[in-house]
């Protein structure tokens, strides 16, 4: 007995020495990041194939993986077996460990970071980029910044807490088309949808809560896009404007107008296995449906088949959608081998186009009431003709009201939030400095000033490079930063503007300044960050061969056919830099000609890329050569242009037609009609007017888009021949119908007029007039377009008897510069509303409440109103100009 006593103790030692020594391997086990097999295999499979892609730059991107531990090196390979070609082209190993590192350090910190399922946190919170910015160390700096504020916030108070830090640091400005960097943005203090939520996305997975980006691509309402943000809080989705904070998750100005979208979309890091349909699925990303969180929706799909009957597979189809005058593809599928592509979408009109081979068919349908559609590909009809579409968008929807009390809490936070942005922005250079420097420094006062206000937060840099000019290249240093954007001067560093303007060749006697100073000296090519290419380029190529290129500059489009391998895995669309390009050997079309026109402007060669037709360009003997790269099979029948004149047929009641706005121009060309850039154009600015285009089959597309956001819409086909001229006329198509009247809008409310600086009744203004109200909220998204349209439109309404008022509801927001107003029509008046009246006169007239802002009614001197808008929605004041007709 007493043996079989000691045997059992002494098993049960051994028994717990063992369980020891088995938790303590467990505790020393590496840990995968990976944590499925399967999934690991495919990452480090696709790993390998990218560091093959990207041997041009082994040192620079793979060095750093020797040490990692086990999490980090799988982590790290997630990033690089999926991340776009300009990525590996234009950042390094060292970057992508500190993005690892951090966001690591960010999961462990917060109390929600065990909470994460790792699918969602390898897809939404790891990945450093968020859209088609250039990254940069965003997460770092937000991290610190953030980390104590909301330590001790459960998930939700959290997303919402850096929603409200976002507000203070950047409001919506309009911007070009280049988006800058997080860190960038939070300089500058302002930037469009996709910089703002680039920017919010950014500063929520610094702090390990998974958000992405969402875009509807084009509304179906208005023209124009937009993109918001998704948080992942607790187990699902959430949306929420960037830097524009609600009381709580789901609400957003947008909220309305995202019930009438088509279509809402997001690009995912990777392969994606989550529940959202997919639209598309490559070796290194997937794109995702979230339209079904929006809005109503149906299954639309398309067969496409032969003359035959047969089905198709492997033809291009693409679901489009008419905004800004062109059939927008807001999604582009593939026929599978049923011969069928579909889509989930919204309740509207679609343009459906499928091509293959040489082969088209396109037809209009309305989803919802079609689901399914049978297009047969037959050889293009280039007959001339005009065919005429009715578009109709989805119908609006009513959204719920928020809490009052829960928007007044709100709103007092925001106003807030501006103080502490606008004293940022009060740390700006300011014109009496800037005068005082000039003086000093010998510089044009009006001309300094100007560069260094347009700069913001980037001021030190810019006035940097103004210090270092000696006197010769005053002349020179300021017409390169006349050359670049002013988002150029925002977050351009002071030693890549001086790099430029002490390695570009001199001016040629034979060039002539303005040539010289745009399409030499300018480093703005595209829409890639600047950077110091030109010692690089220089020295990369002999002697010889830079005399070639001079010589013809032809060689260097030749060169860059033979030594840069084509490569379409550029998925975002960032430009390779030139000098990551040239290392990497390999690139995307759009790279390619960006290299082209840097080699060129580095050795003193006039380049461009030509915006209407996007092809590189070269200055010889006074005219413009294009050339030509990768798959680009665009090339005209002759290289000789034709001219093409267009004549506007007159409207009563209608403006003069704008590009984009009203019509489009484009060229068939591989498989479809492709629209030209013509945005910006001065030839467009009167009718009639002449371009030189390549020779062709082309289509004009116009359209009126009416105040219920549908399209009179018509297609014009036609043929322009080599080397001849061809005259081409067109009309806008109008509707007939006279205004109805909405309701009585009486003007008895109290306001405060800013340019009386007094109290007074808004009946006191109107004075028995026609007036067009207004009713904004100054330093919203929205309103800000609305108040674009207005002052774009100043001459048209100045000769108007009538009164235009544009009424804030409650006192202005900080920071408020009423400035940016002085263009208005002298009988513009700006006021805010005392008493908070006016909503409720709008419920009186109209028996609803306004769905959101801004408002902008029409009405007459007895205050029946026949214009009513609601909301997000581009060219209402357009729409308020054609109802001056009724208003007199």
């Amino acid at each position: 007995m007493r043996q079989k006593r000691l045997f059992n103790r002494k098993f049960g030692v051994w028994s717990l020495i063992l369980v020891a020594m088995f938790l303590l391997s467990a505790c020393s086990r590496p840990e995968h990041f990976l944590k499925d097999p399967a999934y690991r295999l495919l990452v480090h499979r696709q790993f390998q194939k990218r560091a093959e892609l990207a041997r041009g730059r082994q040192q620079e991107l793979f060095s750093v993986l020797k040490g990692l531990n086990l999490a980090e090196r799988e982590a790290m390979e997630f990033l690089y077996a999926f991340m776009p070609l300009s990525d590996l082209a234009n950042l390094d190993g060292q970057y992508f460990l500190e993005q690892v590192r951090t966001a690591f350090q960010a999961r462990q910190y917060f109390s929600w970071g065990r909470d994460i399922p790792d699918d969602i946190f390898r897809h939404f919170v790891l990945p450093y980029r968020v859209n088609n910015e250039n990254p940069d160390r965003a997460r770092q700096v937000f991290f610190e910044e953030l980390k104590d504020r909301i330590k001790g916030l459960d998930m939700y108070r959290a997303a919402l807490e850096v929603n409200h830090w976002c507000h203070e640091k950047v409001t919506y400005r309009s911007t070009d088309e280049r988006t800058s960097a997080p860190l960038d943005t939070v300089k500058t203090a302002f930037g469009r949808c996709g910089e703002e939520t680039t920017f919010t996305v950014a500063a929520l997975r610094a702090v390990s809560l998974p958000a992405r980006q969402v875009y509807t691509p084009r509304w179906a309402h208005t023209d124009d896009n937009h993109a918001w943000v998704e948080v992942w809080v607790n187990g699902r989705w959430y949306y929420l404007g960037a830097c524009e904070p609600e009381p709580e998750l789901n609400r957003g100005w947008f909220t309305g107008p995202a019930k009438r979208a088509m279509m809402v979309h997001t690009t995912v890091f990777g392969p994606y296995r989550g529940p959202e349909e997919i639209l598309q699925k490559t070796d290194l990303y997937t794109r995702i449906n979230q339209l079904p969180m929006y809005a109503p929706t149906a299954r639309l799909t398309v067969e496409v088949r032969n003359t035959r009957g047969e089905v198709v597979p492997g033809a291009s189809v693409e679901f489009c959608l008419y905004n800004y005058a062109e059939f927008y593809p807001v999604v582009s599928q593939v026929s599978d081998e049923r011969g069928q592509a579909s889509v989930i979408t919204g309740l509207g009109d679609l343009l459906i186009l499928a091509y293959k081979d040489n082969l088209v068919a396109w037809q209009k349908v309305t989803a919802g009431a079609t689901d399914r559609l049978v297009l047969t590909l037959t050889e293009p009809d280039f007959s001339e003709r005009q065919v005429d579409l009715d578009i109709i968008p989805p119908v609006a929807r009513a959204v719920e009201s928020a809490d009052p009390a829960g928007v007044e809490e709100n709103n007092r936070r925001l106003r807030l939030e501006d103080i502490i942005r606008t004293t940022y922005e009060s740390t700006f250079i300011n014109k009496d400095i800037a005068t005082i420097f000039a003086r000093e420094k010998g510089l044009p006062e009006d001309l300094t000033w100007k560069y260094l206000e347009a700069s913001r937060g980037n001021w030190p840099e810019i006035i940097e490079f103004l210090y270092q000019l000696k006197p010769e290249e005053f002349s020179r240093g300021l017409g390169l930063l006349a050359a670049v954007t002013a988002k150029d001067l925002r977050d351009t560093p002071a030693e890549v503007l001086l790099h430029h303007l002490r390695e570009t060749p001199a001016r040629d006697e034979k060039l002539d300044e303005p040539t010289y100073l745009n399409y030499v000296l300018s480093p703005r090519i595209g829409r890639e960050l600047l950077s110091p290419w030109r010692n690089y380029i220089k020295e990369k190529f002999s002697q010889p061969e830079k005399e070639e290129f001079k010589k013809n500059p032809e060689k260097i489009a030749s060169w860059i056919q033979s030594h840069i391998q084509l490569d379409d895995s550029n998925y975002y669309q960032v430009p390779l830099l030139p000098q990551g390009l040239l290392q990497l050997g390999r690139a995307d079309v759009y790279s390619m000609k960006i290299l082209f026109v840097a080699i060129a402007r580095s050795l003193g060669i006039p380049a461009r890329i030509d915006r209407a037709t996007g092809r590189a360009c070269y200055l010889s003997d006074g005219q413009w050569k294009e050339v030509y790269f990768g798959q680009e099979s665009d090339r005209p029948e002759s290289p000789a242009k034709s001219r093409l004149s267009l004549k506007y047929e007159p409207v009563a009641g209608l403006p003069r037609p704008s590009y984009y706005s009203h019509f489009t121009l484009a060229r068939f060309s591989q498989g479809k009609y492709r629209t030209l850039d013509y945005e910006n154009e001065p030839a467009l600015n009167s009718f009639p007017c002449e371009l030189q285009v390549d020779p062709g089959h082309y289509l004009l597309i116009s359209g009126n888009r009416q105040p219920d956001g549908s399209v009179l819409c018509r297609l014009k086909f036609f043929r322009v021949d080599p080397g001849k001229a061809r005259e081409v006329s067109f009309t806008l198509r109008t509707s007939l119908q006279e205004p109805e009247v909405f309701g009585q809008f009486l003007p008895e409310a109290e306001v405060y007029d800013l340019k009386s600086q007094s109290g007074l009744k808004l009946s006191t203004l109107t004075a028995s007039r026609s007036f067009i109200l207004l009713l904004i909220e100054p330093d919203r998204e929205p309103s800000q377009h609305l108040m674009g349209e207005i002052l774009a439109l100043s001459d048209q309404l100045a000769g108007w008897p009538g009164l235009v008022v544009a009424v804030a509801r409650d006192s202005l927001p900080a920071g408020f510069e009423p400035t940016r107003y002085k263009a208005l029509p002298p009988a513009a008046r700006l006021v805010y509303d005392i008493q908070g009246h006016i909503s409720g006169r709008l419920l009186q007239a109209l028996g609803k409440e306004p769905a959101g802002l801004p408002v902008a009614l029409a009405c007459r001197a007895d205050g029946s109103i026949i214009f009513y808008s609601e909301g997000y929605r581009i060219g209402t004041g357009e729409q308020l100009v054609r109802m001056l007709h009724w208003l007199k």
